[in-house]
């Protein structure tokens, strides 16, 4: 069930993923392993006998996304990013993907593959929005959690998202793509050339099988989660109030680290990458 309609589009959609890891700078070991959704693709950088850091993109992205995080993550961990599966990346899904039930099962099959018993979690808009359901889940399995402006989680999807953005992934032409990531960046700032060249040849010709709807979190479902969690918003978050999410983050999570970042909005991952890389392995334990 390729998400490409025709070979000809995945070649050149790849063609175009392998250009943006030369972004990173640093060597990738590029694998695939098998799990019942489907064939997952893993990046893994560093050395392997570091610490383990799974690393899950946000929705389209694919794990090329991480392109200014990994080489200081790098450094202190072995880190693996993972392509979601049924998203646009090079995982291939061999089913529709609805359920939050059916993406924890999967990337636990998919720690359980790389053998993976315990690690460091972190996810980017919907991958935080996983990273948290699974830890939810799996608390045992994490170390600690970190959080970059999940989707939902802390508050419902905003209007303002689904007027700015939403279109951008329904009309795929450049103008529409342009539009939905310049709304979620920071004063509209454009992006990677080289990067958003892969995002158009997925957008252009893919309808992924990852559908799963983000959506606020019940007070009730973080009682038990007890793990360190630093969570990062930034202060002018598209998706969502950003004082407001963090106010219900502070409630449900009271031992949470959060990190309001200034003049910053969704995309402050890769805009703002000296203070994303400083905050987080400040908080995994390396300053």
């Amino acid at each position: 069930m390729d998400i490409f309609s025709e070979a000809i589009n995945r070649e050149q959609y790849e063609k175009c993923y392998d250009e943006s890891l030369k972004l990173f700078g640093i060597p990738a070991n590029s694998f695939n392993i098998e799990t019942t959704y489907g064939q997952t693709h893993v990046l893994q950088f560093g050395d392997p006998k570091l610490p383990p850091l799974v690393l899950i993109h946000g929705y389209a992205m694919s794990s090329a996304i991480w392109y200014p995080n990994v080489p200081a993550f790098a450094k202190q961990y072995a880190v693996y990013a993972i392509d979601i599966i049924g998203d646009i990346g090079k995982s291939i899904a061999n089913q529709v993907i609805l359920q939050s039930e059916q993406i924890v099962e999967w990337l636990h099959e998919v720690l359980d593959q790389l053998e993976l018993d315990k690690v460091y979690l972190a996810g980017h808009s919907i991958g935080g929005y996983i990273s948290l359901r699974y830890s939810l889940t799996h608390q045992s399995r994490i170390i600690k959690l970190v959080l970059y402006a999940p989707a939902a989680s802390f508050h419902r999807l905003s209007l303002k998202f689904f007027y700015y953005a939403f279109p951008g992934f329904l009309f795929h032409t450049e103008k529409w793509i342009d539009r939905a990531f310049g709304s979620l960046s920071s004063h509209n700032k454009p992006l990677n050339e080289v990067f958003r060249e892969q995002l158009i040849a997925g957008f252009q010709h893919s309808m992924p099988l990852f559908r799963l709807y983000p959506v606020k979190i019940d007070e009730e479902q973080f009682a038990s989660l007890k793990l360190p969690v630093l969570i990062m918003i930034g202060e002018e978050e598209l998706l969502y109030p950003a004082v407001k999410a963090m106010d219900y983050a502070r409630k449900v999570l009271p031992h949470a680290q959060l990190l309001l970042v200034a003049g910053a909005n969704h995309s402050f991952i890769f805009e703002q990458p000296n203070v994303v890389n400083k905050a987080t392995l400040t908080f995994l334990g390396y300053s």
